[in-house]
């Protein structure tokens, strides 16, 4: 019996995978996470008031291949070091997954710990400036959490008892290349404050559109690019001529004011600094690549370019031989805005 092995079907790898996730307890989980803490207040009221997603898009292929990862990288902790992984916590409230915990033993503390995969892009920046701030909320509110009795069905460790944790620590893997970046420090009180009283805010919300946008939105954020409710959140289903989402800040005269006067101060600031750094630019022109104090310097480009084809010679070409010049539609030219400050008047 011969079989073309182009009629064999080919399950869809992604559809499947996609139905998984979405299977996942924390995908499903309605209670407020302290992975959401800090992030966004009004993404955080959507999930406490159990809204619907509107934006359950099937191409979170880089999330989902860190899923992959994120479950192999536990699997090695507890395999290899005995580390306690995948501890579900709660007050009631607040309910969370702690990726890893290593309980204190001999003269090592405790410590509670979280696993995050990255690009090497989004790598680089925890490099450059280290953890954000809900990323530190996140995992001290998982110490909060132990240290308060809110570890629930366990095999190894007791449930509904205090449990020690002395340290935090954010543990990065770069996606592509295995990277790792740990940031650990002692366990702070302050910060689980802090973060209770952010989550204690929205917990008090009486619907999700009261609570602020905290970050730019669509297009300016990556999270905003990939929430869950993108489209509820920033009415994006009523925005007609190609406008930008963030066009719904501007909605009245204050509105518009606002977003005027924050462009006005940022050109300021943006054409200082420009000013400043094209001198800088220039005055480290003839620098060696090198390590100078707190700075890496390194050099790229500067080599050679092949010949390109010359656009106005090709057009004379056409011409000379009385032949027309094939024509693309032109479009819309992009529009540019002009903001400058009024005068006060004296």
């Amino acid at each position: 019996m011969s079989i073309d092995p182009g009629t064999i079907t080919v399950p869809d790898l992604w559809k499947g995978a996609h139905r998984d996730d979405r299977t996942r307890p924390r995908s499903r989980q309605r209670l407020l996470g302290p992975s959401s803490i800090g992030l966004c207040r009004r993404r955080a009221a959507y999930e406490v008031h159990g809204a619907w997603p509107t934006d359950l898009d099937d191409n979170m292929h880089a999330a989902i291949l860190g899923t992959w990862l994120h479950e192999g990288i536990l699997r090695v902790l507890a395999e290899q070091y005995g580390a306690h992984t995948e501890l579900e916590l709660t007050n009631g409230v607040i309910l969370g997954h702690a990726d890893v915990y290593w309980a204190p033993g001999g003269a090592a503390p405790g410590v509670v710990e979280d696993v995050k995969t990255k690009s090497t892009r989004a790598l680089d920046v925890v490099v450059r400036q280290g953890p954000s701030q809900h990323e530190w909320f996140q995992v001290h509110l998982y110490a909060h959490l132990l240290r308060t009795g809110g570890l629930t069905d366990h095999p190894h460790l007791p449930t509904g008892k205090p449990l020690p944790v002395d340290a935090v620590r954010l543990r990065y893997v770069g996606r592509e290349y295995g990277q790792v970046v740990v940031h650990q420090r002692m366990y702070d009180e302050d910060v689980t404050r802090q973060a209770l009283a952010w989550a204690e805010d929205v917990l008090e919300s009486a619907e999700p559109e009261a609570m602020p946008r905290d970050l730019d939105g669509p297009g300016l954020s990556i999270i905003c690019d990939n929430c869950p409710f993108k489209t509820a959140c920033w009415n994006i289903d009523e925005i007609s001529d190609d406008r930008a989402p963030q066009s719904i800040l501007a909605e009245d005269a204050v509105g518009v004011t606002d977003a005027l006067r924050a462009y006005a101060d940022a050109a300021e600031v943006e054409s200082a600094a420009k000013k400043r750094k094209a001198k800088a630019r220039k005055t480290l022109d003839a620098a060696d690549p090198g390590t100078y104090g707190a700075f890496k310097l390194s050099w790229s480009g500067g080599n050679p370019r092949p010949p390109e084809p010359d656009p106005a010679a090709m057009i004379r070409v056409l011409e000379g031989l009385s032949l027309d010049i094939p024509m693309k539609p032109g479009g819309r030219s992009s529009r540019t805005i002009g903001v400058t400050r009024v005068p006060e008047a004296t």
